[in-house]
C-alpha cells in the first residue's frame, strides 16, 4: 500500500506542467545569445559549467511555474485547471517541499560551477522576481501591468543576463539581446492566449484587464509583426559579425522572409489555416519553426566547428529541440484529427 502511494506521488510529480514548460517555453530563447557569444568571442568559461547553468535555469524556470501553481490552487479550483498538471495531484505541503528542493538543487549546482558574483546576483534577482510574481501579499501576477513586466523579466531578460555575465560577455549586446529576445516572443502573447481561462478563474492579468478583443488586437497588429522584425534583426546581426557563417545566414534570411510571407499570404487567402494557439497565426508558426530548427542548428554547427569544447551545450540544445519537435508533432496531430 505504501509503495503504491509513493508510486502515485512520483507519477503526480512527473505530470506537473512545470517540467515541460521550462523546456518548451523560455529556454529555447536563451540559446541564441549564448551561441552568439561563443561564436564572436574567445571564451574561457568552462563548457560543462555553461551547460550545467542552462540546466540550472531550466530548473529555475520550473521552480517559478511550481511556485505559481502553488499559490493559484484556489483560483484553479474555480476554473478547469484544477488537475494534476497544475499540482493538484499533490498536497500543498508536498508542493512546498518540491519547491524548496528544486531551489536547493539549483543553488548547489550554481556554487559548484564557478563564475563571479555578478551572475549569482542576477540569478538571485530572477528568483526574487519569481517570488514577487506569485506570492502574496505582493503577487505581481494579479497587478496587471506590473505582473506583465515581472513575468517578462523572469522568462528571458534575466536568465539571458545570467548567462552573459557568467560568460563575461559585457558590451551593448549584453543589454540589447535580453530585450530583443523578449520582443521576439512577448510574454503578453501567453497572457492573450490564456485570457478566457484567466477571466473565468478571476485572475486579473494585464491581458484579462484589457479584455480578449483588445489583447488579441495588440498581438495581431503589433507583437506578431514585431516578432518577425526581431528574428530578422538577429539574423542580420549574426551575418554582420560571424564571418564563417555568412553564406548560411544569408540563406536563413531569405528562407525566413519568403517562408513567413508565403504563410501570411496563404492565411489571408484561406489556404493555410493551422493555428497552434489563438496568438499563433501561420506565419508566426513558420517563424518559430525557422528560429528553432534552422537558425539555432546552424549556429550550433558553427560552435562545433569553431569551439569544439562546447559540445555538451550542443548536445543539450539537440535534446531540447528534439523535445520541441515532439511537442509540435503532437499539436499537429491533434489539429488534424
Amino acid at each position: 500500500m505504501m509503495l503504491a502511494s509513493v508510486q502515485d506521488k512520483i507519477v503526480s510529480v512527473a505530470k506537473l506542467r512545470a517540467w515541460k514548460l521550462a523546456i518548451v517555453g523560455p529556454s529555447v530563447f536563451w540559446y541564441f545569445p549564448i551561441l552568439y557569444a561563443l561564436l564572436t568571442t574567445n571564451p574561457t568559461v568552462n563548457p560543462f559549467g555553461l551547460t550545467a547553468l542552462v540546466i540550472v535555469l531550466m530548473i529555475s524556470a520550473s521552480w517559478g511555474f511550481l511556485l505559481n501553481d502553488l499559490f493559484d490552487r484556489e483560483a484553479d479550483a474555480k476554473s478547469n485547471r484544477a488537475d494534476a498538471s497544475h499540482g493538484h495531484g499533490l498536497t500543498k505541503t508536498q508542493m512546498e517541499i518540491l519547491i524548496l528542493s528544486t531551489a536547493a538543487i539549483s543553488w548547489v549546482i550554481v556554487f559548484s560551477i564557478g563564475g563571479g558574483y555578478v551572475f549569482k546576483v542576477v540569478l538571485a534577482v530572477n528568483y526574487l522576481w519569481g517570488i514577487f510574481y506569485s506570492t502574496p501579499p505582493v503577487k505581481l501576477k494579479v497587478r496587471r501591468f506590473w505582473g506583465l513586466l515581472a513575468n517578462s523579466l523572469m522568462e528571458r531578460p534575466l536568465p539571458i543576463l545570467v548567462f552573459l555575465t557568467y560568460m563575461g560577455y559585457f558590451n551593448i549586446l549584453t543589454i540589447l539581446f535580453p530585450v530583443m529576445m523578449e520582443l521576439s516572443w512577448s510574454v503578453f502573447k501567453h497572457q492573450a492566449a490564456d485570457v478566457k481561462e484567466d477571466i473565468a478563474a478571476h485572475i486579473d492579468t494585464f491581458a484579462a484587464h484589457l479584455g480578449e478583443e483588445l489583447s488579441s488586437k495588440i498581438v495581431r497588429d503589433f507583437l506578431n509583426p514585431l516578432s518577425f522584425l526581431m528574428v530578422l534583426s538577429l539574423i542580420v546581426i549574426s551575418w554582420l559579425n560571424i564571418a564563417g557563417l555568412r553564406p548560411l545566414m544569408a540563406i536563413v534570411f531569405v528562407l525566413v522572409v519568403t517562408g513567413t510571407s508565403a504563410a501570411y499570404i496563404g492565411e489571408k487567402r484561406g489556404r493555410v489555416t493551422t493555428y497552434f494557439t489563438s496568438t499563433d497565426p501561420p506565419y508566426i508558426i513558420f517563424l518559430n519553426l525557422a528560429y528553432r530548427f534552422v537558425l539555432l542548428p546552424i549556429m550550433a554547427l558553427g560552435v562545433l566547428d569553431f569551439r569544439q569544447a562546447y559540445y555538451p551545450l550542443i548536445v543539450l540544445l539537440g535534446a531540447t529541440l528534439i523535445f520541441h519537435g515532439y511537442q509540435y508533432s503532437k499539436i499537429l496531430e491533434q489539429r488534424h484529427r
